[in-house]
C-alpha cells in the first residue's frame, strides 16, 4: 500500500508553497536592506520633483528635456546652496546653542517639576514612558552624524538625477519583471503612485515654507532663543506628518517654561499657526490630495519608525501615501472593484 506516495495535486501546492517561501524571503531581504531602500525611495521622490520642474521647463520654453533637466537640477543645487550661504551661519550658530542648551533646560524643567506632588507625578510617567516604550526611546536616542547625513543627502540627490534623467528605463524594467496580463495594471498603478507623490511634494514643500517662516516669526516676538533654528527645525518638521511637527514643538516649549522666551507666546504662536494651517493652507494647496485617513496616516508613521529607525520616520509621510495609492490602486480598485477616486482621474 502506498499511502505516501506522491499524489498528482502536489506539484500545486508545493508550487504555491514555494511561492509563499520566495514571497517571505524577498520581504525579509527588503527589511535588511532597509536604509537602502530608503535611499532609492529618498531619490525617487528628488526624481519626481526634477522631472515635474523639467518637464515645465521644456514645455514652456520649448527646450530640449534634456538641458531642462539640467536647469532644474543646478536650480535644485543652487537654492540649497543659497540657503546655506543665506541661512547657515546664522541658524548654524542658533541650532549649536540649542544643542548645548537644551538637555540643562530639561533637566531644570525636570527638576522643578519633582519639586511638587503632581509635577513628580507627570516626570515619573514620562520616565517610565521612555523607557517601556520602544519608539519613545527611537525618538529619544535617534540622531545622524554630519557626516552620514551629508553622505545620504548626496547619494539620494546623485540618485535622484540619475531616476529623472532616464525614467523610462525604470519604468520598463519593471514592467518587464510583471507578467503580461498585469502590466496594464502595473502601469496605470506607477502612474497614480507618482502623480500621487508629486501632489504630495508640492504641498509639503509649500506648506513646510509657510510653516517655517511662521514659526520663526513668531518665536522670535515670543523671545525665545534661537528662532531661525527652531523655525527651520519646524518647516523640515512638516515632511513627516504629525510626528514631526509634535516633536517640533517640544525644544521652545522646554526653553519658554525655564525662562526663556515668554510660554504663553510659544503655545499661542504654535496654536495659531496651527489654527492658519489646517483652515488656510491645507485646504488651499491640498484640493487634489491623496486623502490618507489622520488615525491611519498616524500608525502607519509609527509603524515605518519602529521599522526603519530615525530613517524610516522621515520618509514615513511619503511612504505612507505611497502605500495607501497602491493599495486603493491594486486592492481597493483592481481587485474588489470598488470606485475609488485617485489624484489622476481629475
Amino acid at each position: 500500500m502506498k499511502r505516501l506516495a506522491p499524489r498528482s495535486d502536489d506539484r500545486c501546492f508545493i508550487r504555491r508553497l514555494a511561492i509563499v517561501a520566495i514571497a517571505l524571503a524577498f520581504c525579509l531581504f527588503v527589511y535588511r536592506i532597509g536604509d537602502i531602500v530608503l535611499l532609492a525611495f529618498g531619490a525617487s521622490l528628488v526624481a519626481i520633483l526634477l522631472a515635474t520642474v523639467a518637464d515645465w521647463l521644456a514645455a514652456r520654453s520649448k527646450m530640449p528635456r534634456a538641458l531642462a533637466l539640467a536647469i532644474a537640477s543646478l536650480l535644485m543645487l543652487a537654492i540649497f546652496g543659497l540657503m546655506g550661504w543665506l541661512f547657515g551661519a546664522e541658524t548654524g550658530a542658533q541650532a549649536t546653542q540649542l544643542w548645548q542648551t537644551l538637555p540643562n533646560d530639561w533637566e531644570k524643567l525636570r527638576q522643578a517639576m519633582e519639586s511638587n506632588p503632581i509635577g513628580r507625578l507627570f516626570a515619573d510617567s514620562f520616565r517610565q514612558g521612555s523607557q517601556g516604550s520602544r519608539f519613545a526611546h527611537l525618538l529619544l536616542s535617534a540622531g545622524w552624524s554630519s557626516v552620514e547625513v551629508a553622505a545620504n543627502f548626496l547619494i539620494i540627490v546623485i540618485g535622484g538625477i540619475f531616476f529623472a534623467a532616464q525614467p523610462d528605463i525604470y519604468r520598463r524594467g519593471i514592467l518587464h519583471l510583471t507578467p503580461h496580463g498585469y502590466r496594464a495594471v502595473a502601469a496605470d498603478a506607477m502612474d497614480d503612485l507618482v502623480e500621487a507623490l508629486r501632489l504630495w511634494l508640492l504641498t509639503q514643500l509649500v506648506s513646510m515654507t509657510m510653516m517655517g517662516v511662521m514659526i520663526g516669526l513668531g518665536l522670535w516676538w515670543s523671545g525665545v532663543q534661537a528662532p531661525a533654528a527652531l523655525g527651520l527645525l519646524g518647516g523640515l518638521s512638516e515632511f513627516t506628518p504629525y510626528v514631526g511637527p509634535t516633536l517640533a514643538m517640544l525644544p521652545a516649549i522646554i526653553m519658554a517654561l525655564v525662562g526663556k522666551g515668554s510660554i504663553w507666546g510659544v503655545v499661542g504662536t504654535y496654536v495659531i499657526v496651527r489654527i492658519v494651517q489646517v483652515h488656510f493652507i491645507t485646504p488651499l494647496i491640498s484640493q487634489r490630495l491623496v486623502s490618507v485617513p489622520a488615525g491611519l496616516y498616524l500608525f502607519l508613521i509609527l509603524a515605518m519608525g519602529v521599522a526603519f529607525g530615525g530613517f524610516g520616520i522621515f520618509f514615513a509621510g511619503a511612504l505612507s501615501v505611497a502605500a495607501y495609492t497602491l493599495t486603493i490602486r491594486l486592492y481597493v480598485r483592481e481587485t474588489i472593484g470598488d470606485d475609488v477616486a485617485l489624484p489622476d482621474d481629475e
